[in-house]
């Protein structure tokens, strides 16, 4: 009798422990982490709102208000459509994402800034997941990357549209990615502008990039790079200038291919397209005004 009387009270503290987490929740300017995180009684923070908040689940913010950096250990939404919802994380990263190799994290129209005395390393490093999906958000004024993809065990697809990515010291996307993973990334209208290393780099031991109505431009080095021989890109409509190189298709005796269409690559100092790799060319292309090179290695291919 004792026996089910503790298993009884197990069953109940587990049952508790369930119904405290709510599948949406809220963040106020107003808030305070002691609340339950609900429409009427809003916590504080992102943190705070995460731990009560059931996978899958969405976090939203009710008014304008700094909700401060996070961690993602879990399928979560956060949504701030319709006001502003900014996480300031002066020194430290923004978003770390590191959840489970199937979790989907979402972030919409969020402000993501490092700005500070000490600027903030890194806006989003996404060290573990299934999908990451970034739309209409601002991340700017980081030390380090805007997006980091830093995982080593698994395939990550990342897809960015409508977003922002600003004032950042090395890359505005790095793709990091090393070991057994192969990510994919899909950006689409979106603007990377004044990263002091590169705009896009995709420098894993292998993954693959698709950009479609995106601008790129001023960064110190190349606005698009992709390092290794086993990775690829596409690049459709897309505006690289007024950096280093335009792109760069492959390092040292590396052979990636990069097909392009419709893309305006103009302005840049160094070269317009440079590379141990292939730049395909389809379609109609602007590659002039460039300092150096502005020649596609293969251009004018009706297939590659």
């Amino acid at each position: 009798m004792k026996k089910v009387s503790l298993i009884f009270l197990f069953s109940m503290a587990v049952a508790g422990f369930a119904n405290a987490q709510a599948t949406r929740t809220w963040v106020s300017g107003v808030g305070d982490d002691v609340n339950p995180c609900s429409r009427t009684a809003p916590c504080k923070t992102f943190a705070g709102a995460i731990s009560k908040t059931a996978s899958p689940g969405i976090i939203n913010c009710l008014d304008p208000g700094g909700f401060g950096a996070v961690t993602i250990t879990k399928s979560i939404t956060i949504d701030c459509t319709g006001t502003l919802g900014s996480a300031l994380s002066s020194g430290v990263q923004g978003v770390i994402i590191n959840a489970p190799t199937t979790a989907n994290v979402v972030l919409r129209a969020l402000d993501i800034n490092g700005a500070g005395v000490t600027l903030g390393t890194n806006g989003v490093n996404v060290v573990q997941a299934g999908n990451v999906s970034i739309y209409n958000c601002k991340i700017a004024n980081y030390s380090g990357s805007g997006i980091l993809m830093s995982n080593s065990s698994n395939n990550i697809s990342l897809f960015v549209s409508e977003t922002q990515i600003l004032n950042i010291g090395n890359a505005g996307i790095l793709v990091l990615n090393s070991g057994a993973s192969a990510d994919k990334i899909v950006l689409t209208d979106t603007t990377i502008q004044n990263s002091g290393n590169v705009g896009i780099d995709v420098s894993g031991a292998s993954g693959s990039a698709i950009l479609n109505r995106t601008v790129i431009t001023k960064c110190a080095n190349a606005a698009f790079q992709v390092e290794n021989g086993t990775s690829s890109a596409l690049l459709e409509s897309t505006v690289l200038s007024n950096s280093g190189t335009g792109i760069v298709a492959g390092l040292g005796a590396s052979t990636p291919t990069i097909r392009v269409t419709h893309c305006s690559i103009t302005g840049n100092t160094v070269n317009g397209i440079s590379g141990s790799g292939t730049t395909a060319c389809f379609g109609t292309n602007v590659v002039a005004g460039n300092g150096g090179v502005n020649a596609c290695s293969a251009p004018n291919t009706a297939q590659q």
